[in-house]
């Protein structure tokens, strides 16, 4: 049984996968910046490049020459891994300095020293372009599945559940005892998150509901280049053994946003058809999902008022109904 202990000290391990992206000596320097300090920093690096990384001894740089995604890396890291504890930071975000040393008095003062089926996490400040977002905006709630967490929606904005990898704290026997996807190249931490939720008896989640990691959503990251068509395959073949709702909840919510960002209203309604069919999504998917089907078609309409005719011609109906 899981014991509390005030004198709990583990030892830490980081994993950071990269291919070499400008933020990565910022990410070391966050790691080896924690007020409780890590035993070793193992970068991944999945290219022939150089890197600028600190010239600390516990940063131990890996070549992953073969070129596989982030989650084969991220293996490879924690295969090398002699911490009682790993966690993820991806080369593109950042720590606060007492990320680690919060997860652990957290997991401490929860009673889980010593348990192997936990796993931490925290608010994110996510940064766009133009702006910067603190999600999630509900707080993780115990009562209820890892994946029920992760799937449903109930709010109708965006910033739902969310646990990205650079937040998670784990015992180093969770991905021995459930491994991540080394074949998967898109939406790798939550397929793992839900593989723990579906395969791990008594899994405890903890979310700490202070933003202590900066992620970046700017640029071109992995999520900006997965095609509706992708995402649409992943959640046939991941989501089949979820609820009803969740299923549905995923598919208005999640599979939508997809479909919005590759324009035009006849993707959006196909996600709605598909999503009502084999799921049976709440009011805020629904009310997401309709939201985004109007704003395409007044984008639509709004497209077709602005363009201009030209002199001398005519536009026939047909045409019109194509334009």
């Amino acid at each position: 049984m899981p014991t509390r202990s005030a004198t709990w000290n583990p030892t830490v391990s980081v994993v950071i996968p990269t291919v070499g992206k400008p933020g990565l000596r910022r990410a070391v320097e966050s790691v080896l910046a924690q007020t409780h300090p890590v035993a070793e920093v193992h970068v991944v690096l999945n290219s022939d490049r150089d890197v600028d990384i600190p010239g600390d001894p516990r940063v131990r740089l890996t070549r992953y020459v073969e070129r596989r995604n982030g989650n084969a890396a991220r293996m490879a890291g924690v295969r090398k891994c002699t911490g009682d504890l790993v966690a993820f930071l991806d080369d593109d975000d950042t720590w606060q300095p007492t990320k680690i040393e919060r997860q652990v008095r957290d997991v401490t003062e929860a009673g889980l020293a010593g348990s192997s089926t936990w796993i931490s996490s925290t608010s994110v400040r996510v940064e766009f372009d133009d702006s910067s977002e603190i999600w999630p905006r509900a707080p993780y709630d115990p009562r209820r599945s890892l994946e029920n967490n992760l799937l449903r929606r109930h709010r109708v904005r965006r910033g739902q559940a969310f646990l990205p990898s650079s937040t998670l704290l784990f015992p180093r026997s969770l991905p021995t005892t459930v491994p991540l996807d080394e074949e998967l190249s898109l939406h790798q931490d939550l397929t793992w998150l839900l593989q723990l939720s579906r395969n791990v008896p008594g899994l405890v989640v903890r979310q700490l509901s202070d933003a202590l990691v900066t992620y970046d959503a700017t640029g071109e990251g992995i999520s900006r280049s997965i095609s509706l068509a992708r995402e649409l395959d992943w959640a046939r073949d991941h989501l089949g053994s979820s609820t009803p709702r969740d299923r549905g909840d995923y598919y208005l919510g999640s599979v939508m946003a997809y479909a919005r960002r590759e324009g035009g209203v006849g993707p959006m309604v196909r996600v709605l058809s598909e999503g009502l069919r084999v799921g049976r999504p709440g009011a805020p998917a629904v009310g997401y999902a309709c939201g985004a089907i109007a704003s395409g078609l007044l984008k639509a309409v709004a497209s077709g008022v602005r363009r201009p005719r030209r002199r001398g011609t005519e536009v026939t109906a047909g045409a019109e109904v194509r334009q």
